[in-house]
């Protein structure tokens, strides 16, 4: 009350409180001349009556008769004892009104890390705040000396507040402190807070349960590894549909989900984590229990952790999940068209678009920023997943995938590359992709070499491109030494060559290929004195069995089409060595640059090429053509960016 209230050169007479009491503390911080004299000469502007009121009934008489009518508040008495109070999940305007209370009426507020920071300084400026938060492996003040300021605190009668995230006894180590408090004999209130196991998966639009899909959730806490006791668990609970929540989980999410696909989870279960909900830097990652070690490698902490079919809803294509999970779902039209008077189809009007198969005739979203744009989507895998979001933004697209990955579960050149680095014993070893990696292990896992390598790979300095990368040594339970700045190769071979004075004389490098040979960036490393050992643990094959590239090339020659999608090196290559095969190579980079040699506009009908990062991009700009390349080197940064770009200029006829 007293800090909604400007008291600034106001004369308060407190009654039933001392003049260093919590009560005169608070009103001196709110501004106030804070006056305990109830015979003072000047008149107050304010009455405060701390507790009963009766008491002062005859005093509140007295100033009546003196200095005439004035204004009192009565406040409740001030509380002694340990209030534990649940923050909820960050922002300062989750919390409880009576938690609010229970902070404003604190002599000493113990803070947690992920409390709501500005409530405690708002709200309590006459308190002593100590910030008592941990981090994940540290723990600046322990546990047991929490309990021990909590208990010698209120037992020099100061009322202190325990502010906690989410709800004190989810996960907030709140009965330790209830028991401990209980068995001391001081007083203890618990104030309950919205638990984020709840609320920040709302907050990325999930609902941990769902009308027929998901009548159970549980909540587990993720800051140690799970056991395989746990791991069979949680397999079984996601088998019924129900819907696993983990705080504090991020450093073993690898773990986890390895887990759950090893003891049979479905690879396919969608997974999705919400990073520092509710807060301006929030962040949501999604992916699927196969591919989530790599794909969820950015997330960072505090993070909640949602498995289950609800967490597809927190994907780009929110609203096609809804309609699969609600499939009886009414959804109102965008617009009410007219009926028309005569269905009879006119032949006058009928027009036929010749189709072809590769085309896809899906309705597209009618406003969206890519209506009326064709779209080449020259990606294999995940082509389906990028063309259904193309699509959700009003485009047409062409499928017409240049390569696919080879899967090598037997590949005998992959383990003879294997046997060469493990006998020559690499000191640095190189991580291009995420993918790659787990994919090699898959191989070294199938061929008996596992312990050997691992073995290898700890000995050894090992670097990695990208997240991705480093998520997929951290999924065998091992660290790298450094990443790349910007996700690309150059820059990585530069921090190694700094860390090493750029004389690598006599130093063996194992090299994780990504089935796009980088020859220029080894060659620096070999001509600081280092060997290099290479192992490809996917190679490219030819994807285009319908004949497709070369159609999409002569389109794009023809600015047919407005946007080709590239998503690795190795394939804008091979469109672009298909081109050169077609005697078409000219025109074809012509078709993507305008007569300033800058990107793609409506006025000239230049086709835009889209790539995923700069890695995907350097063939094409080599080449001549301008490709866009998005701030986050992933695919749906690529397809904003692409939308935004086309979006701006007017729709194409």
């Amino acid at each position: 009350m007293f800090l909604e209230t400007d008291l600034a050169r106001v004369t308060v007479l407190l009654l039933g409180a001392g003049p260093d009491s919590r009560t005169a503390r608070r009103l001196r911080a709110a501004g106030a001349t804070v006056s305990v004299d109830v015979e003072a000469g000047q008149p107050p502007g304010v009455v405060v009556v701390v507790g009963d009121r009766e008491p002062w009934a005859a005093a509140l008489e007295r100033i009546t008769e003196v200095h005439g009518p004035l204004p009192v508040a009565v406040t409740e008495p001030e509380r002694t004892g340990v209030t534990l109070v649940g923050g909820g999940p960050g922002a300062d305007d989750l919390i409880t009104t009576r938690g609010l209370s229970a902070v404003a009426d604190a002599d000493v507020i113990l803070l947690d890390r992920l409390a709501p920071q500005g409530v405690a300084e708002s709200q309590a400026p006459h308190a002593q705040i100590i910030r008592v938060g941990k981090w994940p492996g540290h723990h600046p003040v322990p546990q047991d000396q929490i309990q021990s300021i909590l208990l010698n605190s209120a037992q020099e009668g100061r009322h202190v507040v325990r502010l906690k995230g989410g709800d004190p006894y989810v996960f907030g180590r709140g009965g330790e402190e209830v028991a401990d408090c209980e068995s001391w004999g001081v007083p203890v209130d618990v104030v309950p807070g919205i638990t984020s196991s709840v609320a920040v998966p709302g907050a990325a639009g999930i609902p941990v349960t769902f009308r027929d899909v998901a009548r159970t959730f549980t909540v587990a806490s993720g800051h140690v590894p799970f056991t395989e006791a746990e791991l069979r668990g949680f397999r079984a609970l996601l088998e019924t549909g129900a819907t696993l929540v983990v705080l504090m989980g991020v450093a073993t999410l690898p773990q986890l989900v390895s887990g759950l696909v090893r003891h049979g989870a479905n690879a396919t279960t969608p997974i999705a984590v919400v990073e520092k909900g509710f807060s301006a830097d929030q962040r949501v990652h999604t992916s699927i229990l196969e591919t989530a070690v790599i794909d969820l490698a950015g997330a960072g902490s505090p993070a909640v952790t949602v498995i289950g079919p609800v967490a597809a809803l927190a994907a780009e294509d929110r609203e096609r999940v809804l309609g699969e999970l609600t499939p009886h779902r009414a959804i109102a039209p965008r617009t009410l068209e007219p009926a028309d008077p005569d269905p009879t189809p006119s032949t006058a009007s009928t027009t036929t678009t010749e189709t072809h198969p590769h085309m896809d005739t899906t309705p597209t979203q009618a406003d969206g920023p890519l209506t009326g744009r064709t779209v080449a989507v020259t990606a294999h895998r995940r082509a389906e997943d990028q063309m259904g979001a193309l699509q959700r933004k009003g485009a047409t697209t062409l499928a017409a995938p240049a390569l696919k990955l080879v899967p090598v579960d037997q590949d005998a050149d992959v383990v003879t590359e294997t046997r060469q680095m493990l006998a020559a014993h690499p000191d640095l070893m190189v991580v291009t992709t995420g993918y790659g990696f787990k994919r090699w292990w898959e191989v070294v896992e199938a061929s008996g070499q596992a312990d050997g390598v691992h073995a290898m790979l700890a000995a050894a300095d090992i670097w990695v491109r990208g997240p991705k990368g480093r998520a997929a040594v951290r999924g065998i339970g091992l660290h790298d030494v450094g990443i790349s700045p910007d996700e690309t190769i150059g820059p990585l071979v530069d921090q190694i060559l700094e860390a090493y004075d750029h004389d690598l004389t006599g130093a063996v490098i194992g090299w994780q290929e990504n089935g796009y040979h980088d020859r220029e960036q080894r060659a620096r490393l070999v001509e600081a004195g280092a060997a290099v050992h290479t192992v490809v643990p996917h190679r490219w094959a030819d994807a285009d069995d319908a004949g497709m590239i070369p159609r999409v090339i002569r389109q794009v020659c023809a600015r047919e089409i407005d946007a080709v999608t590239f998503t690795s090196a190795a394939g804008a290559d091979a469109v672009l060595s298909t081109a050169s095969e077609m005697g078409l190579e000219d025109q074809f980079v012509a078709a993507f640059t305008t007569p300033d040699g800058s990107c793609a506009g409506e006025s000239t009908r230049t086709v835009v090429a889209a790539t995923v990062g700069p890695v995907t991009a350097a063939p094409l700009q080599v080449a001549g053509i301008p490709a866009l390349v998005p701030q986050r080197f992933r695919m749906g940064a690529m397809i904003n960016q692409l939308a935004e770009v086309l979006g701006s200029s007017e729709t194409a006829g």
